[in-house]
């Protein structure tokens, strides 16, 4: 085994040691440390877009050049999305959640389904807020009663 897929093996292996079950983006908004996909975890991201690449049935593959661009954008746009987050979100992209890829995938179709994703998560993270403030106030009132 050369040194790169050793690296691509110690990348995977912590994905997948970081990596929980999440079901909703409801799940999501419940997990700790939301800044564990910053600068130290390009690698990490690369990776999750470079199986996309693979996974996918297109005829025009993402370049190095672009796939590191799109890490830098996601990074950028998106830097408080937690690992977790981002390894949903390219489940979702690899199922089709989003919609088909048809001919290519590229750096431009991941930022707009991105721009979806989080959208989701800001409805989902604003939805557990209400619930927690409507309960916050349900539990004063039995204590006032």
């Amino acid at each position: 085994m050369n040194e790169i897929q050793k690296t691509e093996q110690q990348l995977l292996t912590e994905i997948k040691s970081q990596a929980v079950k999440i079901k909703t983006p409801y799940d999501l908004v419940r997990i700790k440390n939301p800044d564990i996909a910053d600068e130290n975890n390009k690698g990490l991201i690369i990776q999750m877009i470079i199986e996309l690449n693979q996974f996918t049935g297109v005829a025009r593959k993402m370049t190095p050049d672009q796939i590191a661009d799109t890490v830098n954008m996601l990074l950028d746009e998106y830097p408080r999305l937690s690992l977790q987050e981002y390894q949903v979100f390219f489940n979702k992209v690899r199922s089709g959640y989003f919609g088909q890829l048809y001919d290519s995938l590229d750096g431009v179709k991941i930022m707009v389904f991105m721009k979806q994703f989080y959208e989701e998560m800001v409805k989902a993270y604003n939805e557990f807020k209400e619930e927690d403030h409507y309960q916050i106030k349900v539990e004063e009132q039995h204590r006032d009663l």
